[in-house]
């Protein structure tokens, strides 16, 4: 069979030509040139990305006819059997089907000759992570002393299965997940070297479904390329080879959420199905989709973190403009608790729309994040206009507290300098007065000014004890949450009653218990009813929050 597939006939030759490993592939030729390579080898990552291709260039590099070299020839014989896989010194294991100890002995017994034609006898074991425990076991010594003309190139997915005591001998190199946009202009490439014409939209959604891996993209654009019957591939052929549905259709579900309109969403649902497309993929892409909206909400436009392009990007941008952060997290929580009844159920329509309907009934307004930001606002501009009219108005005296008219209020009354004052009952009464204003509820006064909530705490307190040093209020609280906001406010509740009154504050909490009668389990039962309540249950679902104060 002549025809080559282009994840082979397009496969690197060298350093420079890996896509999108550059941390890697620099290190390794910086160290050939400075002769520093390691006997031991790991490369690690996602499948796809160049492990086992990174190896066999850095094979090709160490037993170079002008080597070692960090860029191989390739034309000389050792190069080139290294290439087309017959190179009698450097031997390809796969990890899979070679794992058994006897093997891994026979391997042992093995390095001890000498390459016959190269200057290394190198060993690639891929998918070094099926080895067994005993296989592991067998080849630690050598892999810790091997002979010098003995190199071991380990390639792996799963890392974490290999023993801590193998990885500690190894030089372990981790490969990225390619970026879409490296994929898609790599694609680009090969497509204008076979002659073919594809929208850069069509490369961008192939690069999409490669998920991070170069040779996933590539298997996807071959097979695309063979179902063509002409140059130039239309869009609709592509997602027609991809069997996914163009990104408008994401876009079409997201602005019906928006706009809690559940007549659109069943009628996409129903077009997906009749066009055959598989219905758990093009959920998994709902959630993949909404995910990018919390991403960019969050991170912005050029976070690397959403793997979409440009103009993705913008379009989502737009479309978020008037929605909270908060709301899309809400959605995305919703798709992902209900991705299993999606998944198992024998009727997958069905639950995809009671699904997306579900989302429709969100209630977008009730944004916890805008309606704090309007509080703020309007708290603002209250506070703006009151300084403004009680600037207008000079201070007034209040009636005499005794005789009970704590409402009424005397004319105004003019701050007067002390030393306009000749007599001696004048200061008396100057004195008197501000005696007067050192009272508890005038203290009470200066707290509801900084702290509002305490000021409502203590308003209920009642005054055990008042010498002239010292007073102490009982205050009676209803819950946890209110006897943890006064421990919290008591030191800068007693520096202020120090300041204030000239006295030490003291505040004795006593917790409200209430008796088991009739009345009382009633209203237990009616709490219970109200915290069951679907709006209740869905508020605290929302915000996920828990009710602390009833």
């Amino acid at each position: 069979m002549s025809y080559q597939v282009l994840a082979l006939k397009y496969r690197p030759r060298t350093f420079d030509e890996v896509i999108g490993q550059n941390h890697v592939t620099d290190t390794l030729a910086n160290a050939i040139s400075s002769d520093r390579v390691a006997h031991a080898i790991l490369f690690t990552g996602p499948r796809g990305t160049g492990k086992t291709t990174i190896a066999r260039i850095l094979a090709r590099a160490m037993n170079c006819k002008q080597g070692p070299v960090p860029e191989p020839c390739n034309s000389c014989r050792i190069c080139k059997d290294i290439i087309e896989g017959h190179c009698t010194d450097v031997f390809e294991i796969d990890g899979a089907s070679n794992n058994s100890v006897d093997q891994i002995r026979d391997l042992r017994q093995n390095v001890t000759y000498m390459p016959s034609s190269a200057k290394y006898k190198i060993y690639i074991i891929d998918e070094v992570h099926m080895l067994s425990t005993a296989a592991f076991n067998a080849l630690l010594k050598t892999l810790e002393e091997p002979p010098e003309h003995v190199m071991f190139i380990f390639a792996t997915t799963e890392a974490h299965k290999i023993p801590a005591t193998i990885l500690s001998r190894c030089q372990r190199h981790d490969l990225n997940r390619i970026q879409l946009s490296s994929i898609s202009n790599h694609l680009q490439k090969l497509c204008s070297s076979e002659g073919y014409t594809i929208k850069k939209e069509s490369l961008d959604l192939i690069s999409q479904e490669a998920d991070g891996s170069i040779r996933d993209g590539l298997s996807l654009l071959d097979r695309i390329l063979s179902s063509a019957d002409t140059k130039e591939i239309e869009s609709e052929r592509v997602l027609a080879g991809l069997g996914i549905q163009d990104q408008q259709v994401m876009h079409d579900i997201s602005a019906a959420i928006f706009n809690q309109n559940g007549a659109q969403l069943i009628d996409i649902i129903e077009k997906i199905n009749n066009s055959g497309i598989d219905l758990k993929k093009f959920y998994s892409d709902i959630i993949y989709h909404f995910r990018n909206y919390s991403v960019i909400k969050v991170c912005g436009k050029d976070t690397p973190a959403a793997n979409v392009t440009d103009l993705e990007k913008t379009r989502i941008i737009q479309a978020s403009d008037k929605i909270s952060s908060g709301f899309i997290n809400t959605i995305l929580q919703i798709l992902l608790a209900e991705e299993s009844i999606v998944n198992y159920s024998s009727h997958t329509k069905i639950a995809i729309e009671m699904v997306l309907l579900k989302l429709v009934h969100i209630n977008p307004g009730a944004q916890i994040d805008k309606i704090i930001d309007k509080l703020d606002i309007i708290s603002k501009h209250i506070d703006s206009n009151f300084s403004q009219t009680s600037s207008q108005f000079k201070p007034v005296q209040r009636a005499d507290i005794n005789e009970g008219r704590e409402n009424n209020y005397q004319a105004v009354r003019e701050p007067v300098p002390t030393h306009q004052y000749k007599s001696t009952s004048d200061h008396a009464a100057i004195e008197k007065n501000d005696q007067k204003e050192k009272t508890w509820p005038e203290f009470l006064k200066k707290i509801e000014q900084k702290f509002p909530v305490m000021f409502a705490l203590l308003s209920k307190g009642i005054i055990k004890e008042s010498s002239d040093n010292k007073i102490t209020v009982e205050v009676k609280t209803s819950s946890s949450f209110e006897n943890k906001r006064i421990e919290n406010k008591k030191h800068e509740l007693k520096t202020m009653c120090k300041k204030f009154l000239g006295k030490y504050l003291t505040i004795k909490i006593v917790s409200q218990k209430t008796k088991l009668t009739k009345s009382s389990n009633k209203e237990k039962k009616n709490r219970e009813i109200a915290f069951n309540h679907p709006m209740v249950v869905e508020a605290k679902q929302m915000f996920d929050g828990e009710i602390i104060n009833y």
